[in-house]
């Protein structure tokens, strides 16, 4: 703990200017009564000083977090354990935590005298963080005497991080995309006694690691060819994420505490999505990628803790570009089952992702494109919803199963849907019923 000290307060201040100049006066005029009077009130605040110098107990603190695991929307609960380990009584302290930057306000507590090695618990509460990391404390400790007359401040240096993941919906039971050319239907990969022949081959591809080129394919293939040494019986899933700002809308106003945060923004509804969806994949023993930016930013998770405190920090990127992640995708098309999370489609990206997965092609794409315009206007007009279809009708010719979510929807009802192969109108008409 480092140690910040005060001083006299406004008002000991006051009283001790007050004190020298009866004093002062007193000895002028020859006043003996003024200048008891300014003994007196210089006394005060110098005899305040020396009482809580006095004071200079240890204090320790110890802060714990509850529930460990939060999601976006949840009340978190901080408990502070304040304790004097010293063998003098404390005079009455002030307490206050820090709270985390995005939030406005304090956490503030007037503790009474702790006893000697005396402990207490004050606990406060965090409502409806949204998605992101936190960080709580230190504390501080305000020393003060009972006239408010001298006032001495402590820092702990002690800080507390937490993590506020996206919502994450338990999906129907409805088995993953699988892949034909990697993972469970893969079967033109001998399978030995321990799993899968991890002396297969395939082209070779830019970026691949040339220590794994097998000559004696190239040289009957004339092409150039590398060992893949992943593990096909596991399964490969690769999960796009579309993170542009021009992508997504948010509800006019700040975001309110309580309501679901996927209900004010689209952005906020992707990423809970795909929290989901990979947790759902790993799960069921997937191996996941997980694409959000160009090919520096492919990440390999084997667990769902790891995506989802990912997760947690994902922001809308106003530079990013689709095109540029042409290459990434027609990789992840052609070596895995992909699913994609969409926002608003314009012409670059819609070429990007029919280019990216064209019919017949043995892998399967799923996508949920979001329809972002009835996150801002739940009746969104005809045209906007015209445009939406013909995009979805788009990437449905160019080989991808595609369904089209609105404001109001749930993850779970749009993966079933997604998964069962309905079209819109064929959902549509099932509402309708």
């Amino acid at each position: 703990m480092s140690a910040r000290r005060g001083g006299f307060t406004t008002r000991a201040s006051c009283l001790l200017a007050a004190g020298i100049t009866a004093v002062l006066c007193g000895l002028l005029l020859g006043e003996v009564d003024l200048v008891r009077a300014g003994i007196l009130a210089a006394a005060i605040p110098c005899t305040a000083a020396l009482v809580v110098q006095r004071s200079r107990v240890r204090i320790g603190n110890r802060r714990s977090i509850e529930p460990t695991r939060v999601s976006a929307g949840d009340a978190v609960s901080i408990h502070l354990v304040i304790s004097n380990k010293s063998l003098l009584r404390t005079g009455t302290l002030m307490v206050e935590d820090q709270l985390p930057e995005r939030l406005v306000g304090h956490a503030r507590f007037v503790l009474d005298p702790l006893g000697s090695h005396e402990s207490r618990t004050v606990s406060y509460r965090i409502p409806g963080l949204g998605r992101g990391r936190y960080r709580v404390g230190p504390l501080r400790i305000r020393l003060t005497d009972p006239f408010r007359m001298i006032d001495l401040s402590r820092s702990f240096t002690a800080t507390s991080d937490f993590i506020v993941g996206p919502v994450v919906d338990a999906l129907p039971a409805v088995e993953p995309p699988r892949s034909d050319e990697l993972g469970d239907n893969a079967g033109s990969h001998s399978v030995g006694a321990y799993g899968a022949d991890d002396q297969s081959t395939r082209e070779y591809r830019t970026g691949d690691d040339l220590r794994k080129i097998h000559w004696r394919s190239s040289a009957r293939t004339g092409a150039l060819m590398v060992r893949q040494e992943e593990r096909p019986w596991r399964g490969q899933s690769t999960l796009l994420l579309d993170l542009r700002s021009a992508g997504h809308v948010a509800a006019a106003g700040h975001p309110v505490a309580g309501v679901d945060p996927r209900q004010t923004s689209s952005l906020e509804w992707a990423v809970s999505a795909a929290a989901s969806i990979g947790n759902h994949v790993l799960m069921r023993g997937r191996e996941l990628t997980l694409l959000t930016g160009p090919s520096a930013d492919r990440l390999r998770f084997a667990s769902p803790l790891p995506l989802t405190q990912h997760l947690a920090g994902v922001r809308e990127a106003g530079h990013l570009d689709l095109g540029a992640m042409a290459a990434p995708i027609r990789s992840a098309a052609r070596d895995s089952s992909l699913i994609a999370v969409i926002g608003r489609l314009d012409p670059a990206t819609l070429r990007t992702l029919a280019d990216a997965h064209p019919r017949g092609r043995s892998s399967p794409a799923f996508a949920l494109l979001l329809d972002v315009d009835t996150w801002q206007d739940a009746a969104a007009d005809g045209l906007r919803r015209t445009e939406v279809s013909a995009g979805a009708d788009v990437l449905r010719n160019a080989g991808w199963r595609v369904t089209v979510v609105r404001h109001g929807e749930s993850t779970p009802e749009a993966w079933q849907i997604l998964l069962a192969g309905f079209t819109t109108s064929a959902r549509t008409v099932a509402v309708l019923r």
